[in-house]
């Protein structure tokens, strides 16, 4: 079922579940308003903060697993606006480390057709044979990306990436939207050869893939194409579904 859809009736048993009293209407005080006031502006600026991030991030090729708890985020986003960049890539690389597995189990089901080559892929990670686990993780995640939104992850057109009009669909969420903002500029990792100077330690998937690069299989490359495949196979299908359950909504209006 439609995680969303799930979500949404899980809520609404809860509230039914809740004896009379609950159900009445709670008279805030002014200290509890302004509270709640400071809480929603926070909240509001948080789309824009996560927009930034996923940009910056993805220019140091790294990408956002859905699941990151906000202050993890937010721990990360002080270091890397501190240009703290050997710290950013040490705690992305323990939180990939950390979730591995379970990242690895969600993509599994979530993409039953590619198992058996992702399954190599992540064995190979695990067993730090970086030369094979990095292109598989790099062509993986193009190869996703063209199944669920129709376009390469990698393909640019005039210089912007394809997958920018691609995603204009998914606007009914400006978090969702926001997320989604690293496929809409183009980052470290396809790069076109004029433009790889601005990146000189972040691996360049064309180089890889087409075998000019040869230096490529160290822990950090690997887990940053780990981090795009988790990044593409966890917010295009929430995005998605979350579009499906909007539509759904409006259907029955």
């Amino acid at each position: 079922m439609n995680r969303f859809k799930q979500m949404m009736q899980d809520l609404e048993e809860m509230r039914q579940s809740f004896p009379p009293e609950w159900k009445r209407a709670i008279e805030l005080d002014k200290q509890a308003s302004k509270s709640l006031a400071k809480t929603q502006e926070r909240m509001q600026q948080v789309p824009a903060q996560m927009a930034e991030l996923s940009v910056q991030l993805a220019k140091r090729g790294w990408y956002l697993w859905m699941d990151m708890p906000f202050t993890f985020l937010y721990a990360v986003r002080r270091a890397l606006n501190g240009k703290r960049f050997q710290i950013v890539d040490a705690v992305l690389i323990d939180y990939f480390k950390k979730e591995n597995r379970r990242i690895a189990s969600i993509l599994l089901e979530s993409f039953p057709n590619r198992a058996a080559i992702l399954q190599s892929a992540f064995r190979a990670h695990r067993k730090k044979d970086y030369s094979l686990s990095v292109p598989v993780f790099l062509s993986q995640a193009d190869g996703i990306c063209s199944e669920l939104v129709g376009v390469g992850l990698y393909s640019r057109r005039k210089g912007s990436p394809r997958t920018a009009p691609a995603t204009e669909r998914f606007t009914g969420s400006d978090l969702m939207s926001s997320l989604l903002e690293p496929l809409r500029v183009a980052g470290a990792l396809n790069a076109f050869e004029d433009e790889r100077h601005q990146y000189p330690d972040v691996l360049n998937r064309h180089e890889v893939l087409h075998g000019k690069s040869v230096d490529y299989a160290t822990p950090v490359s690997s887990f940053r194409a780990f981090s795009l495949l988790a990044y593409v196979g966890s917010a295009l299908v929430t995005a998605k579904e979350y579009q499906e359950f909007r539509d759904e909504q409006d259907s029955l209006k």
